[in-house]
């Protein structure tokens, strides 16, 4: 099986184990609150090129979530034309939430798969 079949198959698997939770938030607000955590303070630059999508659908799903309180959005401090985001309180807690249920779906942890991951994500983070 080729690299991209098998990258298909986990992207098809990984979708569908992370679906199977009970959070109120889409697939997407997921991402874009984990990047948004995973790097502190992010512009819609950043976010558009890991998450993949055009500017005009994150600016709806930062809209949105703003509007519910999961994300602030800041003005840059040398160039106020510039945007960022962080997390608030209750966007970091419903990812935590997320993560948490999920980290009960995989309860036995097997160490050379978690070493497996860290070497794609470091490769793939590269490519993105």
């Amino acid at each position: 099986m080729s690299i991209a079949r098998k990258l298909l198959e986990i992207k098809s698997l990984s979708q569908t184990i992370c679906s199977i939770t009970k959070n109120e938030t889409t697939n997407t607000q997921i991402k874009v609150l984990y990047f948004v955590d995973e790097y502190s303070s992010v512009s819609p630059q950043v976010l558009i090129s890991k998450l993949g999508i055009v500017k005009s659908n994150l600016a709806l799903i930062t809209k949105n979530m703003i509007k519910n309180g999961l994300l602030i959005s800041k003005k840059g401090f040398n160039d106020k034309r510039s945007i960022y985001y962080s997390i608030t309180a209750k966007g970091k807690k419903m990812l935590d939430d997320y993560i948490s249920e999920l980290d009960k779906i995989f309860h036995e942890q097997d160490l050379e798969l978690e070493y497996n991951m860290e070497v794609i994500l470091k490769y793939l983070n590269k490519k993105v």
